[in-house]
Protein backbone atom coordinates (compact mmCIF):
# COMPACT_ATOMS: atom_id res chain seq x y z
CA UNK A 1 0.00 0.00 0.00
CA UNK A 2 3.29 2.09 0.97
CA UNK A 3 4.37 1.71 -2.56
CA UNK A 4 1.55 2.61 -4.59
CA UNK A 5 0.45 5.29 -2.46
CA UNK A 6 4.22 7.23 -2.95
CA UNK A 7 4.48 6.72 -6.11
CA UNK A 8 1.36 8.10 -6.55
CA UNK A 9 1.88 10.98 -4.45
CA UNK A 10 4.90 11.77 -6.68
CA UNK A 11 3.14 11.68 -9.56
CA UNK A 12 0.63 14.25 -8.53
CA UNK A 13 3.51 15.99 -6.93
CA UNK A 14 5.50 16.48 -10.48
CA UNK A 15 1.84 17.15 -12.69
CA UNK A 16 1.53 20.39 -10.11
CA UNK A 17 3.96 23.50 -10.51
CA UNK A 18 5.38 24.42 -7.73
CA UNK A 19 4.12 28.04 -7.75
CA UNK A 20 0.44 26.50 -7.50
CA UNK A 21 1.43 24.14 -4.45
CA UNK A 22 2.80 27.04 -2.53
CA UNK A 23 0.30 28.86 -3.25
CA UNK A 24 -2.48 26.32 -1.97
CA UNK A 25 -0.05 25.80 1.11
CA UNK A 26 -0.42 29.31 2.18
CA UNK A 27 -4.19 29.32 1.97
CA UNK A 28 -4.32 26.58 3.88
CA UNK A 29 -2.27 27.72 6.61
CA UNK A 30 -3.86 31.35 6.85
CA UNK A 31 -7.38 29.66 6.84
CA UNK A 32 -6.40 26.73 8.95
CA UNK A 33 -8.79 28.50 11.81
CA UNK A 34 -11.45 28.93 10.35
CA UNK A 35 -11.42 25.84 8.35
CA UNK A 36 -11.26 23.34 11.61
CA UNK A 37 -13.90 25.96 12.65
CA UNK A 38 -16.24 25.49 9.93
CA UNK A 39 -15.34 21.54 9.92
CA UNK A 40 -16.44 20.48 13.51
CA UNK A 41 -19.38 23.02 13.68
CA UNK A 42 -20.65 20.89 10.47
CA UNK A 43 -19.78 17.49 11.97
CA UNK A 44 -21.47 17.88 14.94
CA UNK A 45 -24.78 18.78 13.62
CA UNK A 46 -24.81 15.08 13.15
CA UNK A 47 -25.93 12.96 16.00
CA UNK A 48 -23.47 10.21 15.14
CA UNK A 49 -20.53 12.26 14.61
CA UNK A 50 -21.46 14.40 17.84
CA UNK A 51 -20.90 11.02 20.42
CA UNK A 52 -17.12 11.08 18.95
CA UNK A 53 -16.91 15.24 19.25
CA UNK A 54 -17.50 16.13 22.69
CA UNK A 55 -16.94 20.26 22.82
CA UNK A 56 -14.35 19.31 25.61
CA UNK A 57 -12.44 16.95 23.32
CA UNK A 58 -12.72 19.20 20.34
CA UNK A 59 -11.67 22.13 21.92
CA UNK A 60 -8.48 20.71 24.05
CA UNK A 61 -7.31 18.13 21.66
CA UNK A 62 -9.04 17.95 18.02
CA UNK A 63 -8.66 21.14 16.80
CA UNK A 64 -5.31 21.70 17.20
CA UNK A 65 -4.81 18.18 15.44
CA UNK A 66 -6.88 18.37 12.37
CA UNK A 67 -4.82 21.91 11.77
CA UNK A 68 -1.78 20.42 12.35
CA UNK A 69 -3.11 17.67 9.96
CA UNK A 70 -3.94 19.77 7.07
CA UNK A 71 -0.78 22.16 7.13
CA UNK A 72 1.31 19.20 6.84
CA UNK A 73 -0.79 17.62 4.31
CA UNK A 74 -0.63 20.30 2.10
CA UNK A 75 3.04 21.43 3.09
CA UNK A 76 5.20 22.25 -0.33
CA UNK A 77 8.70 20.10 0.97
CA UNK A 78 7.19 16.76 2.66
CA UNK A 79 8.18 13.49 2.63
CA UNK A 80 5.79 11.61 1.11
CA UNK A 81 6.68 8.34 2.57
CA UNK A 82 6.25 10.34 6.28
CA UNK A 83 3.00 11.75 4.97
CA UNK A 84 1.09 8.46 3.85
CA UNK A 85 2.17 6.73 6.92
CA UNK A 86 0.36 9.73 8.96
CA UNK A 87 -2.65 9.02 6.73
CA UNK A 88 -2.52 5.30 7.27
CA UNK A 89 -2.00 6.36 11.73
CA UNK A 90 -5.12 8.63 11.28
CA UNK A 91 -7.15 6.01 9.69
CA UNK A 92 -6.59 3.19 12.13
CA UNK A 93 -7.65 5.31 15.05
CA UNK A 94 -10.59 5.71 13.11
CA UNK A 95 -11.52 2.20 13.08
CA UNK A 96 -9.69 1.95 16.77
CA UNK A 97 -12.95 4.30 18.25
CA UNK A 98 -15.20 2.67 15.28
CA UNK A 99 -15.96 5.64 13.94
CA UNK A 100 -18.28 5.23 11.09
CA UNK A 101 -16.95 5.09 7.92
CA UNK A 102 -19.26 7.26 5.67
CA UNK A 103 -18.12 10.24 8.33
CA UNK A 104 -14.48 10.18 6.86
CA UNK A 105 -15.42 10.95 3.25
CA UNK A 106 -18.09 13.35 4.85
CA UNK A 107 -15.54 15.59 6.60
CA UNK A 108 -13.41 15.50 3.65
CA UNK A 109 -16.02 17.39 1.49
CA UNK A 110 -16.54 19.63 4.07
CA UNK A 111 -13.17 20.16 4.15
CA UNK A 112 -12.61 20.62 0.45
CA UNK A 113 -15.12 22.91 -0.32
CA UNK A 114 -13.78 25.05 2.31
CA UNK A 115 -10.26 25.19 0.52
CA UNK A 116 -11.45 25.48 -2.68
CA UNK A 117 -13.58 28.84 -1.87
CA UNK A 118 -10.59 30.02 -0.30
CA UNK A 119 -8.02 29.31 -3.45
CA UNK A 120 -10.73 31.78 -5.28
CA UNK A 121 -9.05 34.75 -3.80
CA UNK A 122 -5.47 33.22 -3.77
CA UNK A 123 -3.18 35.30 -6.16
CA UNK A 124 -3.10 32.56 -9.42
CA UNK A 125 -3.82 32.79 -13.36
CA UNK A 126 -7.18 31.44 -14.24
CA UNK A 127 -5.38 28.51 -15.20
CA UNK A 128 -3.20 27.94 -12.38
CA UNK A 129 -5.97 28.27 -10.06
CA UNK A 130 -8.18 25.15 -11.91
CA UNK A 131 -4.47 23.46 -11.58
CA UNK A 132 -4.74 24.43 -7.52
CA UNK A 133 -8.26 23.33 -7.47
CA UNK A 134 -7.17 19.70 -9.27
CA UNK A 135 -4.56 19.50 -6.82
CA UNK A 136 -6.58 20.42 -3.90
CA UNK A 137 -9.63 17.62 -4.83
CA UNK A 138 -6.48 14.66 -5.58
CA UNK A 139 -4.82 14.68 -2.85
CA UNK A 140 -7.85 15.12 -0.32
CA UNK A 141 -8.78 12.04 -2.37
CA UNK A 142 -5.72 10.31 -1.71
CA UNK A 143 -5.16 10.69 1.55
CA UNK A 144 -8.97 10.09 2.09
CA UNK A 145 -8.15 6.35 0.41
CA UNK A 146 -5.05 6.20 2.40
CA UNK A 147 -7.11 6.29 5.63
CA UNK A 148 -9.97 3.86 4.28
CA UNK A 149 -7.54 1.31 3.42
CA UNK A 150 -5.94 1.27 6.96
CA UNK A 151 -9.65 1.75 8.64
CA UNK A 152 -10.59 -1.58 6.61
CA UNK A 153 -7.66 -3.42 7.46
CA UNK A 154 -7.79 -2.24 11.24
CA UNK A 155 -11.53 -3.00 11.70
CA UNK A 156 -11.33 -6.58 10.14
CA UNK A 157 -8.71 -7.49 12.93
CA UNK A 158 -11.25 -6.07 15.72
CA UNK A 159 -14.35 -7.74 13.97
CA UNK A 160 -12.41 -10.97 13.98
CA UNK A 161 -11.30 -10.24 17.66
CA UNK A 162 -14.76 -9.30 18.72
CA UNK A 163 -16.15 -12.79 17.09
CA UNK A 164 -13.31 -14.77 18.29
CA UNK A 165 -14.18 -13.56 21.85
CA UNK A 166 -18.13 -14.21 21.38
CA UNK A 167 -17.41 -17.83 20.05
CA UNK A 168 -15.30 -17.99 23.34
CA UNK A 169 -18.31 -17.19 25.27
CA UNK A 170 -20.86 -19.31 22.98
CA UNK A 171 -18.62 -22.51 24.19
CA UNK A 172 -18.45 -21.74 27.60
CA UNK A 173 -21.48 -23.55 29.48
CA UNK A 174 -24.50 -21.42 28.41
CA UNK A 175 -26.66 -23.91 30.43
CA UNK A 176 -24.86 -23.00 33.51
CA UNK A 177 -24.68 -19.27 32.42
CA UNK A 178 -28.28 -19.84 31.94
CA UNK A 179 -28.97 -21.27 35.54
CA UNK A 180 -26.90 -18.50 37.36
CA UNK A 181 -28.57 -15.21 35.48
CA UNK A 182 -32.21 -17.27 36.47
CA UNK A 183 -30.91 -17.00 39.57
CA UNK A 184 -29.83 -13.87 39.71
CA UNK A 185 -33.24 -12.43 38.59
CA UNK A 186 -35.07 -14.63 41.15
CA UNK A 187 -32.69 -13.17 43.87
CA UNK A 188 -33.54 -9.65 42.52
CA UNK A 189 -37.17 -10.61 42.67
CA UNK A 190 -36.99 -11.59 46.29
CA UNK A 191 -34.99 -8.82 47.46
CA UNK A 192 -37.71 -6.99 45.89
CA UNK A 193 -40.55 -7.92 47.83
CA UNK A 194 -38.15 -8.42 51.04
CA UNK A 195 -37.48 -4.31 50.73
CA UNK A 196 -41.29 -3.42 50.06
CA UNK A 197 -42.81 -5.98 52.54
CA UNK A 198 -40.39 -5.20 55.07
CA UNK A 199 -41.30 -2.66 57.73
CA UNK A 200 -37.51 -1.83 58.58
CA UNK A 201 -36.08 -1.85 54.87
CA UNK A 202 -36.56 1.21 52.84
CA UNK A 203 -39.48 0.57 50.31
CA UNK A 204 -37.40 2.07 47.17
CA UNK A 205 -36.70 -0.91 45.43
CA UNK A 206 -33.18 -1.54 43.29
CA UNK A 207 -33.66 -1.07 39.79
CA UNK A 208 -33.12 -4.06 37.81
CA UNK A 209 -30.74 -2.48 35.63
CA UNK A 210 -28.59 -2.17 38.43
CA UNK A 211 -28.67 -5.57 39.64
CA UNK A 212 -26.27 -8.43 39.12
CA UNK A 213 -28.58 -9.73 36.19
CA UNK A 214 -29.19 -5.96 34.43
CA UNK A 215 -25.27 -5.33 34.24
CA UNK A 216 -24.45 -8.81 32.80
CA UNK A 217 -27.27 -8.46 30.69
CA UNK A 218 -26.21 -5.46 29.28
CA UNK A 219 -22.23 -6.13 29.28
CA UNK A 220 -21.37 -9.48 28.73
CA UNK A 221 -25.15 -10.53 27.57
CA UNK A 222 -24.63 -8.28 24.61
CA UNK A 223 -21.70 -10.09 23.91
CA UNK A 224 -22.79 -13.88 24.20
CA UNK A 225 -26.00 -13.13 22.58
CA UNK A 226 -24.66 -10.51 19.52
CA UNK A 227 -26.81 -7.67 18.19
CA UNK A 228 -30.19 -9.08 17.69
CA UNK A 229 -34.22 -8.04 17.80
CA UNK A 230 -34.61 -10.71 20.83
CA UNK A 231 -31.94 -8.92 22.89
CA UNK A 232 -33.02 -5.69 22.50
CA UNK A 233 -36.58 -6.54 23.13
CA UNK A 234 -35.32 -8.44 26.42
CA UNK A 235 -33.25 -4.93 27.56
CA UNK A 236 -36.42 -2.53 26.77
CA UNK A 237 -38.61 -4.97 29.19
CA UNK A 238 -35.58 -4.45 31.80
CA UNK A 239 -36.75 -0.45 31.57
CA UNK A 240 -40.22 -1.02 31.26
CA UNK A 241 -39.50 -3.06 35.08
CA UNK A 242 -37.13 0.18 35.90
CA UNK A 243 -38.87 3.01 34.87
CA UNK A 244 -42.68 2.29 35.27
CA UNK A 245 -43.65 -0.61 37.08
CA UNK A 246 -41.41 -0.69 39.65
CA UNK A 247 -42.32 3.64 40.25
CA UNK A 248 -46.14 2.63 40.19
CA UNK A 249 -45.19 -0.28 42.76
CA UNK A 250 -43.64 2.84 44.92
CA UNK A 251 -46.69 4.95 44.53
CA UNK A 252 -49.11 1.97 45.96
CA UNK A 253 -49.95 2.42 49.79
CA UNK A 254 -50.33 -0.50 52.29
CA UNK A 255 -53.79 0.71 52.59
CA UNK A 256 -54.80 0.42 48.90
CA UNK A 257 -54.30 -3.25 48.83
CA UNK A 258 -56.32 -3.40 45.16
CA UNK A 259 -53.19 -0.88 43.78
CA UNK A 260 -50.51 -3.19 45.57
CA UNK A 261 -52.18 -6.47 44.17
CA UNK A 262 -52.54 -4.72 40.39
CA UNK A 263 -48.91 -3.88 40.89
CA UNK A 264 -47.33 -6.80 42.42
CA UNK A 265 -49.19 -8.81 39.20
CA UNK A 266 -47.73 -6.75 36.43
CA UNK A 267 -44.15 -6.85 37.88
CA UNK A 268 -44.52 -11.19 38.09
CA UNK A 269 -45.88 -10.98 34.53
CA UNK A 270 -43.53 -8.73 33.52
CA UNK A 271 -40.52 -10.80 34.65
CA UNK A 272 -41.84 -14.37 33.74
CA UNK A 273 -41.89 -12.22 30.06
CA UNK A 274 -38.13 -11.11 30.91
CA UNK A 275 -37.28 -15.20 32.04
CA UNK A 276 -38.83 -16.52 28.59
CA UNK A 277 -37.22 -14.07 26.31
CA UNK A 278 -33.78 -15.08 28.27
CA UNK A 279 -34.69 -18.90 27.61
CA UNK A 280 -35.28 -18.02 24.14
CA UNK A 281 -31.69 -16.50 23.74
CA UNK A 282 -29.97 -18.89 25.29
CA UNK A 283 -31.36 -21.97 23.23
CA UNK A 284 -30.71 -19.81 20.31
CA UNK A 285 -26.94 -19.76 21.83
CA UNK A 286 -27.11 -23.83 22.21
CA UNK A 287 -28.54 -24.63 19.19
CA UNK A 288 -25.81 -22.64 17.52
CA UNK A 289 -23.27 -24.65 16.24
CA UNK A 290 -19.49 -23.61 15.12
CA UNK A 291 -20.67 -23.43 11.34
CA UNK A 292 -21.32 -27.17 10.75
CA UNK A 293 -24.19 -28.55 8.99
CA UNK A 294 -25.37 -30.42 11.83
CA UNK A 295 -26.65 -33.29 9.44
CA UNK A 296 -23.55 -33.49 7.47
CA UNK A 297 -21.05 -32.07 9.60
CA UNK A 298 -19.26 -30.25 7.12
CA UNK A 299 -18.82 -26.46 6.74
CA UNK A 300 -22.05 -24.76 6.07
CA UNK A 301 -22.07 -22.25 2.98
CA UNK A 302 -21.97 -19.08 5.34
CA UNK A 303 -18.29 -19.56 5.19
CA UNK A 304 -17.68 -19.79 1.72
CA UNK A 305 -17.57 -16.33 0.86
CA UNK A 306 -14.48 -16.00 3.23
CA UNK A 307 -12.88 -18.92 2.22
CA UNK A 308 -13.61 -18.27 -1.35
CA UNK A 309 -12.38 -14.60 -1.46
CA UNK A 310 -8.98 -15.66 0.44
CA UNK A 311 -8.81 -18.46 -2.28
CA UNK A 312 -9.20 -16.39 -5.43
CA UNK A 313 -6.89 -14.00 -3.82
CA UNK A 314 -4.34 -16.21 -2.90
CA UNK A 315 -4.25 -17.68 -6.57
CA UNK A 316 -4.62 -14.31 -8.10
CA UNK A 317 -1.12 -13.44 -6.64
CA UNK A 318 0.66 -16.55 -7.45
CA UNK A 319 -1.20 -17.16 -11.01
CA UNK A 320 -1.51 -20.76 -10.08
CA UNK A 321 -5.21 -22.49 -11.40
CA UNK A 322 -8.08 -23.05 -8.87
CA UNK A 323 -11.32 -24.97 -9.74
CA UNK A 324 -14.73 -25.16 -8.23
CA UNK A 325 -16.80 -28.55 -8.40
CA UNK A 326 -20.64 -27.93 -7.81
CA UNK A 327 -21.47 -31.76 -6.88
CA UNK A 328 -25.21 -32.77 -7.07
CA UNK A 329 -26.54 -36.15 -5.44
CA UNK A 330 -30.02 -37.31 -6.23
CA UNK A 331 -31.60 -39.85 -4.82
CA UNK A 332 -34.76 -40.38 -6.21
CA UNK A 333 -36.00 -43.06 -4.09
CA UNK A 334 -35.40 -40.91 -0.92
CA UNK A 335 -37.02 -37.53 -1.73
CA UNK A 336 -39.15 -36.17 1.23
CA UNK A 337 -38.29 -38.89 3.99
CA UNK A 338 -36.84 -37.41 6.97
CA UNK A 339 -33.25 -35.91 7.74
CA UNK A 340 -32.91 -38.92 10.23
CA UNK A 341 -33.53 -41.74 8.27
CA UNK A 342 -32.64 -43.73 5.30
CA UNK A 343 -31.44 -40.12 3.22
CA UNK A 344 -29.74 -38.84 6.34
CA UNK A 345 -27.44 -42.16 6.32
CA UNK A 346 -27.33 -42.02 2.52
CA UNK A 347 -26.07 -38.40 2.29
CA UNK A 348 -22.89 -39.31 5.28
CA UNK A 349 -21.96 -42.01 3.13
CA UNK A 350 -22.25 -39.69 0.41
CA UNK A 351 -19.70 -37.07 2.30
CA UNK A 352 -17.38 -39.90 3.96
CA UNK A 353 -16.38 -40.96 0.15
CA UNK A 354 -16.35 -37.08 -1.31
CA UNK A 355 -13.71 -36.01 2.56
CA UNK A 356 -11.92 -39.40 1.04
CA UNK A 357 -11.60 -38.11 -2.53
CA UNK A 358 -10.55 -34.79 -1.68
CA UNK A 359 -6.56 -33.59 -0.64
CA UNK A 360 -5.90 -32.06 2.31
CA UNK A 361 -5.51 -28.86 0.55
CA UNK A 362 -9.15 -28.42 -0.64
CA UNK A 363 -12.58 -27.56 1.25
CA UNK A 364 -15.80 -29.03 0.89
CA UNK A 365 -18.84 -26.86 2.14
CA UNK A 366 -22.27 -28.50 2.29
CA UNK A 367 -24.11 -26.50 -0.65
CA UNK A 368 -27.66 -26.68 -0.18
CA UNK A 369 -29.86 -29.69 0.61
CA UNK A 370 -28.34 -32.34 -1.93
CA UNK A 371 -25.21 -30.60 -3.12
CA UNK A 372 -21.86 -30.42 -2.06
CA UNK A 373 -18.91 -27.86 -2.97
CA UNK A 374 -15.68 -28.59 -3.36
CA UNK A 375 -12.50 -25.90 -3.68
CA UNK A 376 -9.61 -27.86 -5.50
CA UNK A 377 -7.02 -25.63 -5.06
CA UNK A 378 -3.76 -25.39 -7.44
CA UNK A 379 -6.09 -27.48 -9.59
CA UNK A 380 -6.67 -26.89 -13.55
CA UNK A 381 -9.23 -27.98 -15.48
CA UNK A 382 -7.55 -30.89 -16.27
CA UNK A 383 -6.56 -31.99 -12.81
CA UNK A 384 -10.40 -31.27 -12.13
CA UNK A 385 -11.78 -33.24 -14.61
CA UNK A 386 -9.90 -36.17 -12.83
CA UNK A 387 -11.19 -35.81 -9.67
CA UNK A 388 -14.83 -35.19 -10.74
CA UNK A 389 -14.47 -38.63 -12.91
CA UNK A 390 -13.34 -40.52 -9.33
CA UNK A 391 -15.55 -38.43 -7.25
CA UNK A 392 -18.14 -39.92 -9.38
CA UNK A 393 -17.68 -43.24 -9.57
CA UNK A 394 -16.79 -43.42 -6.14
CA UNK A 395 -20.16 -41.70 -5.47
CA UNK A 396 -22.02 -44.53 -6.84
CA UNK A 397 -20.04 -47.32 -6.02
CA UNK A 398 -20.58 -46.14 -2.41
CA UNK A 399 -24.45 -45.01 -2.67
CA UNK A 400 -25.43 -48.78 -4.52
CA UNK A 401 -23.53 -50.59 -1.95
CA UNK A 402 -25.67 -50.10 1.09
CA UNK A 403 -28.24 -52.14 2.36
CA UNK A 404 -30.44 -49.38 3.48
CA UNK A 405 -34.19 -50.59 2.12
CA UNK A 406 -33.90 -53.75 4.14
CA UNK A 407 -33.00 -55.68 1.27
CA UNK A 408 -30.11 -56.04 -0.99
CA UNK A 409 -31.51 -54.05 -3.48
CA UNK A 410 -29.41 -51.23 -5.33
CA UNK A 411 -29.83 -47.91 -3.82
CA UNK A 412 -31.17 -45.63 -7.10
CA UNK A 413 -28.99 -42.44 -7.36
CA UNK A 414 -27.25 -39.83 -9.80
CA UNK A 415 -24.27 -38.00 -9.81
CA UNK A 416 -23.65 -34.88 -11.52
CA UNK A 417 -20.75 -32.28 -11.23
CA UNK A 418 -20.27 -28.87 -12.19
CA UNK A 419 -16.82 -27.69 -12.78
CA UNK A 420 -15.78 -23.98 -13.03
CA UNK A 421 -11.92 -22.80 -13.31
CA UNK A 422 -10.94 -19.53 -12.05
CA UNK A 423 -10.45 -17.09 -14.89
CA UNK A 424 -9.29 -14.58 -12.92
CA UNK A 425 -12.86 -12.10 -12.50
CA UNK A 426 -12.31 -11.34 -8.61
CA UNK A 427 -15.96 -11.43 -7.81
CA UNK A 428 -16.40 -15.02 -6.22
CA UNK A 429 -20.34 -14.87 -6.74
CA UNK A 430 -19.80 -15.06 -10.65
CA UNK A 431 -17.74 -18.28 -9.99
CA UNK A 432 -20.30 -19.87 -7.70
CA UNK A 433 -22.76 -18.90 -10.60
CA UNK A 434 -20.65 -20.55 -13.37
CA UNK A 435 -20.37 -24.17 -11.52
CA UNK A 436 -24.29 -24.02 -11.08
CA UNK A 437 -24.42 -23.26 -14.65
CA UNK A 438 -22.18 -26.00 -15.55
CA UNK A 439 -24.00 -28.26 -12.80
CA UNK A 440 -27.50 -27.58 -14.84
CA UNK A 441 -25.66 -28.22 -18.18
CA UNK A 442 -24.58 -31.66 -16.66
CA UNK A 443 -27.76 -32.92 -15.35
CA UNK A 444 -28.96 -33.18 -18.81
CA UNK A 445 -26.21 -35.33 -19.78
CA UNK A 446 -27.11 -39.35 -19.98
CA UNK A 447 -24.24 -40.64 -18.93
CA UNK A 448 -21.19 -38.58 -18.14
CA UNK A 449 -22.60 -35.63 -16.25
CA UNK A 450 -19.79 -33.78 -16.04
CA UNK A 451 -20.10 -30.59 -17.55
CA UNK A 452 -17.42 -27.27 -17.87
CA UNK A 453 -18.59 -23.39 -17.37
Amino acid sequence: MEHDAVRAWQDLMAATPLNVRQAVSQVVKDGAETLTEEFYDRMTRSERANRFLDQERVQTRLRASMRMWMTELFEVERDPLQAIRRQIEVGVVHARIRLPIDLIPAGIRILKRGIRRRIDFAPLDPSDRLLALVYVSDLLHLADGLMNQAYFHDAQNVVRNDEAYRLIAQKRSASFEKARQRAALSEWAEDLLMRFWSPHSPQSPGCLRESEFGIWLHNKGAILFGPSDELHSLLESVETMDQVLLPRLVEATTKDRQKIDAAVSAIKQLLDLIRFKLNELFDRVGSQDDGVDVETQLPDRRYLPAILANVMQTHQRSGRPCSLLLIEVQLPGFQGLPATGSRSRLLQVAVNTLVDCARTSDHLFRFDENRFLMVAVECDRSRATQLANAISEELRNALQSGNLQGSWTPVQSTVAIGIAEFDRHPDYQYLIQRAETALAEASTHARARIAYA
